[in-house]
């Protein structure tokens, strides 16, 4: 597709190729970099070729203007943007910090910070104004800020929006018995309506999420995950290794490690005689020593240091099965339930056998379920039956082949860049305004 319209990006986060969520990057691998630009709060430097034009808001900076009106809170930066100073690293640091303990009263002294305004900023109307976008694509966004910013560059931009949704940002179902949290939910839902009203377009990340979203905003949405490029990719069939060697590279937040203690005690009842499974786990979850002690203590599981998102790809093919996990924790297990991990769409391009772990009655292991793509546990009971239905001869190249074969039908590359930029085309108007 030659005529493409020049597209604003809204997202929370950086724009980071080797990052752990890569959606973005996928989505517009094979976009115009000329025709992109991105506006982002996080304290990072943008790491990617697709992109070549970034405004930063800095949330440290809106704190500083509290005590020190004259500061500049936004700025633009470039893709070879460095910031290496002093105060950059501690912001870094403080951030990282505060995401790895982050509480519901952070998000709160957060809104706070944001309601004084002094985001809005002529710098940031003027980076708009010089991008002049056709189209202004927005990630949707569980804060209240994120959606006030939304709103506020969609105004300033003039121009038609698309939504991105990857997580549910207007069920009451992940407040448990917080009332703060109704009522944040509550102001969140205002925000998320309106925006949903006046989109161009709707994307969202599981079928669940497109059925119930459909549903309570009078939408057609469409279902958009990472596509896979299948052009220099083949199923490779292989034996799997003695032992079977079984790979976890991700969070072990939102109650996953509950998951994952459960599956040690049975890992090691397995081997007891003969080792006969190992889990090697990549993850940049600080763990507490007493329970890392404890889930490797008889070498069922193996904990490795983060490894860089380029590198996943290579451990997954290194490895016999793919592990994908949620929590069963009753206040825990809805955080997931209108996701679709990235790591599903990794695993099914790498043509491996995919264990996955967790409630029946969340958007992933419906999926999964659907097509066949994996053998499923959806509670905690199944988990030792499964694990020697695992080790059944054939079952893990079976499961390989399931895989691979899921995600050339439901998540080809070509196919979903052709919907993605056409749709982007239709709703911007632009292809009408070249031909003229």
């Amino acid at each position: 597709m030659k005529n493409l319209p020049k597209v604003l990006i809204v997202a929370r986060g950086v724009w980071d190729d080797a990052g752990t969520s890569s959606t973005l990057s996928n989505i517009f691998q094979n976009y115009d970099s000329t025709k992109l630009s991105q506006i982002y709060i996080e304290t990072k430097k943008p790491n990617t070729r697709l992109c070549q034009s970034f405004f930063q808001i800095s949330e440290f900076a809106l704190i500083r203007k509290l005590y020190k009106w004259r500061t500049k809170t936004g700025r633009r930066v470039d893709a070879t943007y460095v910031n290496d100073t002093d105060i950059a690293r501690k912001e870094a640091i403080t951030m990282q910090y505060v995401r790895g303990h982050r509480s519901f009263a952070y998000n709160i002294l957060r809104e706070l910070l944001w309601h004084f305004n002094g985001w809005k900023t002529k710098e940031l109307q003027s980076f708009i104004k010089e991008e002049n976008p056709d189209v202004v694509w927005l990630t949707g966004s569980p804060l209240i800020l994120m959606n006030r910013l939304a709103q506020y560059i969609v105004k300033q931009a003039g121009k038609p929006y698309c939504i991105y949704e990857m997580d549910d940002v207007y069920s009451y179902r992940n407040c448990g018995s917080n009332p703060f949290k109704y009522i944040y939910r509550y102001f969140l839902r205002r925000r998320v309506r309106r925006l949903m009203q006046g989109a161009g377009q709707v994307f969202v990340i599981s079928s669940k999420m497109k059925q119930e979203f459909d549903a309570l905003f009078a939408i057609d949405s469409i279902v958009l995950t990472k596509g896979i490029d299948f052009s220099n990719r083949s199923f490779v069939p292989s034996l799997p290794s003695q032992p079977v060697n079984i790979v976890y590279a991700g969070q072990l937040i939102y109650g996953r490690m509950s998951t994952i203690e459960k599956l040690a005690t049975v890992l090691d009842e397995i081997n007891k005689k003969d080792k006969r499974l190992v889990l090697s786990v990549y993850t940049a979850t600080s763990i507490p020593e007493d329970i890392k002690s404890k889930i490797t203590k008889r070498g069922s599981i193996i904990l490795h240091d983060p490894v860089p998102y380029t590198q996943v790809q290579e451990i997954i093919r290194e490895s016999d099965v793919v592990l994908f996990i949620e929590t069963f924790e009753e206040k825990k297990k809805n955080i997931a339930r209108l996701s679709f991990s990235t790591k599903i769409t990794d695993y099914l391009a790498g043509g491996k056998c995919i264990l996955a772990i967790g409630p029946d009655n969340i958007a992933p292991m419906e999926y999964l379920q659907e097509h066949d793509a994996a053998i499923t546990v959806t509670s905690e009971q199944e988990i030792p039956g499964k694990l020697e239905y695992l080790l059944s001869p054939g079952i893990i190249e079976q499961y390989s082949r399931k895989a691979y074969d899921c995600g050339k039908k439901n998540h080809d590359k070509g196919i979903i860049d052709n919907m993605v930029f056409s749709k982007l085309n239709e709703i911007s108007g632009y292809e009408s305004i070249t031909a003229c």
